[in-house]
Parts: C-alpha cells; structure tokens; sequence
C-alpha cells in the first residue's frame, strides 16, 4: 500500500514538475530558397500529448524583424507548440514571396507532425503589424495555388489554418493612405521607399493591381477560419479601419470573427500584454484548437 502510495507520488510530482515546460529547437530549416535556408524556431511542451500548433509571423514591415521573440511563445506554457519563422523580406524578394514562405512552413509542420508530436489537424496562425497581414493572407487563401509557393516542399499537404489571430496587421492596402491618421510619419504612396512599396517592388498607387493581390480582405470566404482581430484606435502606422473593414467583411460572408479596438493604444502597443487581453487570445485559442477539455470551458 505505502509503495503504491509513493509511486503515485512520484508520478504525480513528474508530471507537476514537466507541466508547463517546453523544449526549444532552433533553427530548424523548413524551406530552402536558391541555397538560403528558410529556418523556425519550434517550441514543444514537455509531455508526450499530441500539442496544437501556433504559427507564429514576426512583425517588422516586410522589410525587417526575425522569428525570435513575439507574443505568441508564452502559448508554449500552456500545452500549444509555438513555430515561429522566418520569411524572405523585402525588397530583396518581393510579393508573394512572404506568403509563400508562410504556406510551406505550415505544410513542412504537417509533414513532420509525428516527428515532433504535433497535432496537423490543429494549427493555427498568430501575426502582428506586417506578420498580423500575413496571418490574415494564410487565413482567407486556403487553396489559393498561385500563393501556395508548392517548390518550396511537401506539396502533398495542405496549408490551411484552423484560426487566425491578426494584431494591427494591413488588410487592404490600397486604402491605407486615405485612412492614415493625421500622425501617420510615412511616405506618400508615389514613393518606391514606402514599405508597402518596396514589398510590392512598386510604388503602391502605381501599380494598384499587383497591391490588390496582396489585400486579405479581397479573398475572404464563407469558408474562412476563426479570426481573433485586435488593433489600436491611435495606431499612426497601421489605420484601425483596415481591421474594421476585415472585420466587416468576414462577418458578411458569415465568419467567426471577434473584433477588439483599444481606444488609446498605438501600434505594437505595450496595451495588448496586459492580462485581459492576454486572456482573449487564451481564450481564443482555448475555444478554435484547443483539446477538447480547453475547447468545452472556453465554451461555457
């Protein structure tokens, strides 16, 4: 009796002491492009369950930023595996080149599912500001061949995401400059130095054709995942109409879609860490790719 008694124990104290730990691999090459490696860093909870996936995409204009740090790491503590990537910037490379890289980091994280303990039937994608764009791209473009980027491997899986959390990413870009908060510091959309422009390898209002391919609202679907939008109200960067207008669109084709404005919070705002928002995206996640026990109390 005492020895079943202390084995319990042990058992129990184990799993409490693996509870909420992850292990980090770095680096990891998931695409290869002309021989420059395509690299995630992948974060997988500490015990032997099959974990959800979050894809997350890193913020810095198309141009700038990398796949470590972001909001979406602390979801490892909580049973999810984090993939954080890297994709090819501008203007070295440009449109499509990023959602490509998007779509084949998701197809290599299910071809290599059971390698890692990763459940394919449950990822999703996390974006902020450039990175919260291309979430929102992955999110209304499943399918989509002439994104798809199928040279970069595993052709034989698909790409789609089970739910997409957009922070302040662009969702039209044609209509940022007439929605532009008056302290918005850019260059006007003539300019081939405007971020949008060197993404494009275009000035924006110069070719409005190849900028439309690059607007997620423009493929929204009734077939879209969860969307989990948030954006500040005094963002001079990014307009907080264009997440209202996603926002709008997605519920038009009938959508899941949860729209939270911060009235005073600017772009990458330190608002969005503060717990209640934090909980939002728990619950989010909870409720579109949790397990089942996570996806029921979400629900109550």
């Amino acid at each position: 009796m005492r020895r079943s008694l202390f084995a319990l124990v042990v058992v129990a104290c184990a799993a409490m002491a693996r509870a909420g730990t992850f292990t980090t691999i770095e680096a990891i090459e998931y695409a290869n492009v002309d021989g420059t490696s395509l690299l995630m860093d992948l974060r997988i909870p500490d015990d032997e369950a099959l974990h959800p996936v979050i894809v997350y995409l890193h913020s810095g204009a198309w141009i700038t930023g990398d796949r470590t740090g972001g909001p979406a790491i602390r979801e490892a503590s909580r049973g999810f595996a984090v993939a954080s990537i890297d994709y090819r910037l501008a203007p070295k490379y440009t449109w499509p080149a990023q959602i490509e890289d998007c779509k084949a980091a998701v197809r290599w994280l299910r071809a290599n599912a059971v390698r890692y303990r990763l459940d394919p039937k449950r990822i999703a994608v996390f974006g902020t500001s450039a990175g919260g764009h291309l979430a929102a791209m992955l999110g209304t473009t499943a399918n989509r061949t002439e994104f798809e980027g199928l040279q970069l491997g595993n052709p034989q899986f698909s790409s789609s995401v089970k739910a997409v959390i957009d922070f302040y990413g662009p969702t039209d870009l044609t209509k940022i400059e007439d929605q532009k908060l008056p302290c918005y510091p850019g260059l006007d959309g003539n300019s081939p130095y405007l971020p949008l422009s060197l993404l494009l390898g275009c000035p924006i209002l110069k070719c409005p054709e190849k900028a439309a391919t690059a607007n997620p609202i423009n493929y929204v679907s009734a077939g879209d995942p969860p969307f989990l939008i948030m954006q500040g109200m005094l963002d001079c960067l990014v307009p907080w109409r264009q997440s209202q207008m996603l926002y709008d669109a997605l519920k038009e084709d009938g959508v899941d879609a949860t729209l939270v404005l911060l009235s005073t919070a600017q772009h990458a705002d330190s608002q969005f860490n503060q717990p209640k928002y934090q909980q939002m995206v728990d619950d989010f996640l909870d409720r579109t790719i949790g397990t089942p026990k996570r996806r029921r109390a979400a629900g109550r």
